[in-house]
């Protein structure tokens, strides 16, 4: 176009048609431009806007996966706050089931696993120069509570039991249950012999007093035996073992008492639980009789009653007297149903008597506290009065002077309850103890029976006679009748009378007799 402009001018061309013919151009050559300049502002602004949705779009993606990646980690939060919680829970739950797995639950002592647990490390880090002593202890009679009241009256007991196990050790003691009665007191630092025989001691005076079951009072004594450790066992499983040996040899001994573990215990506790199975074999086949010594009054000459005494019928050994058994089967608490065995049989035998015209005869009966702590004797007594309709006036329970020496609170209640029933008792052995006058104030006695070694010495010195006769004058001024045992000759028995003693038994009237041979003296002496 400008090549055609300069052809115009340089032709000469009229100049009033050149330039309206530029202004034309111009303006095509301006709007071109404004054209082009408009598609590419176009061309920008489409590219901005596709930038700025690209940038949009982005950021709605950026904000999303930022939401995500809150969302995870709102998510990782909770998922580990639960793991937290669960992991807690878990922690709380292992120790729970360890508290049980080491807990006694119904004490919340310690058990028999945490117990082993504590004595395999104390014996693993234990020093030349220390001792451990271990101390067993088993209720005494614990079945038979449980058998009389039951079971939950038991796990009642035993609760108590561990109350009063608590107050009487220190911080230097781990009291634990093994299980049944069975507790155990570890004392660590061990040192003086004499503070643990006290701390024994006072573990057994906590259970002079009565327990409170079913509303009733009842009296219950432990059985304690001590193994010291490295001396008595250097592992837990021996150390206990020595420790039970020794419990059990406690028990046998006569129960409410403690024993150390020796050596030798072994053999005599095996040679002991043999001739218990054997006593409990007599039981079972009715291998106990029972006999009876005639009484004789002094003044007439007739016979008031028998001492009912058993006699064991050993398939082996022939005829066993008291004193060949009576000591075991106190030790073992068999002498609890021989005793009812005998005072129904001579119950029996007295009503017999009585039904044949003898109405003023008694039955003297032998009673040990052993059976008088029974928490069912009372009760079993008058069941067997009230089955052979016999009058409890006829009756009388004798108790050692030794067994009164114990004075068990419960036996001296089932004394006086026995008594209001009519019952009479007699203390026999008289003269053998300590203080034979005390108990004639502490039991209801109405009777004294002199013993034979008190008699013994009637004619080694005139001053022997003014005892014995002293003796049985003062007793009698308190309203009580005194019998004489083991009267063997006549010049005792001329003795006895002219000192106006009421009674008398012994070989020179008559040794105790079967049944047959009873009755028969019986009639022959009428």
């Amino acid at each position: 176009m400008l090549n055609a402009m300069i052809n115009l001018e340089s032709q000469g061309g009229d100049k009033k048609y050149i330039i309206p013919y530029l202004t034309g151009n111009i303006f095509f050559i301006v709007a071109g431009i404004g054209i082009l300049l408009l598609i590419v502002l176009l061309i920008l602004h489409n590219r901005k806007s596709r930038a700025f949705k690209a940038l949009t779009g982005q950021k709605e993606e950026l904000a999303e996966d930022y939401q995500t990646l809150e969302n995870s980690y709102e998510e990782a939060v909770n998922t580990r706050n639960q793991y937290q919680l669960k992991n807690e829970e878990l922690k709380k739950s292992n120790e729970k089931l360890k508290k049980t797995a080491y807990t006694d639950l119904l004490t919340q002592l310690p058990n028999r696993y945490a117990l082993t647990e504590l004595v395999d490390n104390v014996m693993l880090t234990l020093r030349n120069e220390e001792v451990v002593a271990l101390m067993y202890i088993d209720v005494d009679d614990f079945k038979q509570i449980t058998d009389n009241l039951g079971h939950s009256y038991g796990d009642e007991l035993l609760i108590d039991i561990t109350h009063r196990l608590k107050q009487s050790i220190d911080e230097n003691d781990y009291l634990s249950r093994l299980g049944s009665d069975e507790f155990v007191i570890l004392t660590q630092n061990f040192t003086d012999i004499g503070e643990y025989e006290a701390k024994i001691k006072k573990i057994l005076k906590v259970f002079e007093y009565p327990f409170v079951l079913s509303l009733k009072e009842y009296f219950v004594t432990v059985s304690i035996g001590i193994a010291m450790a490295p001396k008595d066992g250097k592992t837990t499983q021996v150390l206990l073992k020595s420790a039970d040996t020794a419990m059990y040899s406690a028990k046998m001994t006569g129960k409410n008492t403690f024993a150390y573990f020796k050596t030798d215990m072994n053999d005599r506790i095996m040679e002991k639980i043999q001739n218990q199975a054997e006593l409990r074999r007599a039981i079972e086949k009715k291998e106990f009789v029972v006999y009876y010594q005639p009484q004789i009054d002094l003044k007439t000459g007739k016979i008031t009653g028998f001492e009912a005494l058993v006699r064991w019928e050993h398939a082996e050994k022939g005829v066993l007297k008291p004193s060949q058994f009576i000591k075991l089967s106190e030790e073992t608490g068999l002498i609890v149903p021989i005793g009812l065995m005998v005072m129904e049989e001579a119950l029996q035998q007295l009503k017999g008597w009585q039904d044949k015209g003898y109405k003023d005869l008694t039955m003297s009966i032998n009673t040990s506290v052993r059976q008088l702590k029974d928490n069912d004797f009372y009760q079993k007594v008058k069941e067997i009065i009230e089955r052979i309709g016999v009058n409890p006036a006829n009756i009388e329970l004798e108790i050692t002077e030794s067994s009164a020496l114990q004075e068990s609170e419960h036996a001296r209640h089932v004394i006086e309850a026995l008594n209001e029933l009519g019952i009479s008792f007699a203390l026999d052995d008289f003269g053998t103890g300590y203080s034979s006058m005390n108990y004639l104030k502490l039991y209801p006695i109405s009777n004294i029976k002199m013993d034979k070694s008190f008699l013994d010495t009637l004619f080694t010195d005139d001053f022997n006679k003014s005892i014995i006769e002293s003796t049985i004058a003062l007793v009698q001024s308190m309203n009580l009748t005194v019998t004489a045992e083991g009267i063997e000759s006549c010049e005792q028995e001329d003795f006895l009378k002219s000192a106006r003693c009421n009674k008398a038994q012994g070989y020179l009237y008559s040794e105790a007799l079967p049944s047959e041979q009873a009755d028969a003296y019986l009639i022959s002496n009428r």
